[in-house]
């Protein structure tokens, strides 16, 4: 309950016309509950008293001595946000009552329609209603610091894992490189007297030692590109591109590809993670490229509040259910015989893409090519 005969309802009224709250308090007889009223005819000295004492709502009354209207308002709330205010007016102005419920108002009541029973029940729900926002209030505060919480948490991970990455590049690296060098001396020195299966051996442990310094090395660069602070500039993608060509020169002339594009649009990015966006799914269209001359082309158009861009090729493309499976870390469609690499760069990519704002996704067929589609928000 939120009051009883032990507990009273306190009750403060700013009013500075004596007929008025005379009125009021034989409207508070009528309650079937107990209360202490409290009248004050200012609002400094409504003020003063809300300092060294609690009440469980205010009746305000907009026109008082030392202030008039709204403003009333506003310099009791201020200060005394917990307390529910019932606004207390001669004026039947629906704007002036909507404005001050904005304010922070619990209600809104015309003097000359106030009775016993809507007095009552609007001290009632206005309690309550405080009671709810208060509690709603702590569970937003609680649940912002959990939240920081686990963002420090989270941070605090990182920050291990970056740990992890340095220690990964010297401690787990160099043993792998011995063990590859110490293979291939072994290889040297005892090459006559090693049979064809020892050496086929040597190959295959070197080949794995290879690898595996090869997938530190490309989860070191996806720790990096997933921790790195981005750099938020307006970045023009036909720059982009150039640079991306420049960067893959030697692949683009090796394969012979042919790579055109339309007018892109200038976006809010990093731009030197734009490149090795599309850098790797540049890269990607060329590395499983099907027998005939690699053809690579990359629009963009405008839809809502964001940038759609698809970059198509002509390659050996893939089941459409295996699609949603290439942008998981080393997840791999083909043996490393049959290509070389990770499977880490279109992972990198999507990584890149959600630093953005935006989404990646892909559609494909086997022997038809694919088409890699990603999003960037206008704005950030």
């Amino acid at each position: 309950m939120y009051s009883s005969i032990e507990n009273p309802i306190k009750i403060l009224l700013f009013e500075d016309n004596l007929g008025d709250a005379g009125l009021l308090e034989e409207m508070l007889e009528g309650f079937n509950c107990s209360y202490r009223l409290k009248v004050v005819e200012t609002l400094n000295e409504g003020l003063k008293i809300l300092k060294i004492q609690l009440f469980d709502v205010i009746l305000l009354d907009l026109g008082l001595p030392d202030s008039d209207g709204i403003d009333t308002l506003v310099d009791l709330h201020k200060n005394n946000f917990k307390t529910p205010i019932i606004v207390l007016t001669g004026l039947n102005n629906e704007d002036i009552g909507t404005l001050a419920v904005k304010i922070g108002a619990q209600d809104y009541l015309i003097k000359k329609q106030i009775d016993s029973t809507m007095l009552k029940r609007s001290i009632r729900y206005s309690i309550e209603r405080k009671k709810i926002e208060s509690e709603l209030q702590n569970y937003k505060e609680n649940l912002e610091e959990k939240v920081k919480e686990r963002t420090r948490e989270l941070e605090r991970s990182n920050k291990e894992l970056q740990q992890f990455a340095y220690v990964a590049s010297h401690d787990l690296r160099e043993p792998l490189r011995m063990i590859s060098s110490f293979l291939q001396l072994l290889e040297r020195r005892y090459n006559e007297q090693l049979d064809e299966e020892a050496n086929e051996f040597i190959e295959f442990a070197v080949n794995g030692a290879k690898r595996l310094d090869s997938m530190i090395n490309d989860l070191l660069e996806y720790y990096r590109v997933a921790n790195k602070e981005k750099k938020l500039d307006d970045v023009d993608v036909n720059k982009v591109i150039s640079t991306t060509y420049l960067n893959l020169k030697s692949a683009i002339d090796e394969n012979k590809a042919e790579l055109t594009h339309n007018q892109l649009p200038t976006v809010l990015g990093d731009e030197k993670l734009m490149v090795q966006l599309f850098q790797n799914l540049i890269s990607n269209s060329i590395k499983y490229r099907s027998i005939e001359r690699p053809r690579i082309h990359i629009t963009a158009k405008k839809e809502s509040n964001q940038y759609l861009f698809k970059v198509r090729d002509n390659g050996i493309g893939m089941s459409p259910k295996h699609v949603e499976r290439i942008f998981t870390i080393f997840q791999r469609l083909h043996t490393n015989e049959e290509y070389e690499g990770t499977g880490i760069g279109l992972s990198i990519a999507q990584k890149i893409v959600h630093q953005h704002g935006g989404q990646i996704w892909a559609e494909s067929e086997p022997e038809k090519g694919s088409i890699f589609y990603f999003t960037i928000p206008e704005l950030m």
